[in-house]
């Protein structure tokens, strides 16, 4: 959902589409298609609402769109099964993670290029950051244990071990 509540987006991961919403008539404003079997999977709206990064399960990318007309700006290659993305605190950098992979993309917010691949174990999931910014938590289900990463370093900080297959995410 944009930052102001007006629109939300869904992908649409069998119809190969992503959708905007309007939240206050909850009308369709648009549908974009997507080649076949790219299968949207998940996707998120970028902190300035601007932009909406979706990730596709099939065809190993992450596009992204722009949030008012769904153009795309942007299709970078990621490792198998993208999962989710988040921005950094000050929204310099997007971390995609990979869930049928071994690494993390680390990707600059403004020119969408990627700057950094961090080794993290088998199977990325959902992402946090801690309140000042400066780390990353990534969930990984094959290595059942959260990777730490330094933001400023972009380096594997340390692992926490969590239980078997972890997933989800909250940092507060």
């Amino acid at each position: 959902m944009t930052p102001d509540g007006r629109f939300g987006y869904t992908p649409e991961r069998e119809a190969d589409t992503v959708s905007k919403i309007d939240m206050a008539s909850r009308k369709l404003v648009k549908t974009v298609s997507f080649p076949a079997r790219s299968k949207p999977h998940m996707l998120r709206v970028s902190p300035d609402g601007k932009e909406v990064w979706v990730q596709t399960a099939d065809a190993n990318t992450n596009v992204v769109l722009d949030a008012a007309d769904l153009a795309v700006l942007a299709t970078q290659p990621t490792g198998k099964q993208p999962v989710t993305n988040a921005w950094t605190r000050d929204r310099r950098y997007a971390v995609v993670t990979n869930g049928q992979d071994t690494f993390a993309q680390i990707f600059d917010a403004r020119t969408f290029k990627e700057v950094k691949r961090l080794t993290i174990g088998q199977g990325g999931s959902n992402i946090g950051f801690s309140k000042d910014g400066k780390t990353a938590f990534i969930a990984v289900r094959g290595a059942n244990d959260v990777a730490v990463i330094d933001i400023e370093k972009l380096a594997l900080a340390t692992r926490i071990k969590a239980g078997t297959e972890p997933q989800g995410l909250i940092v507060r």
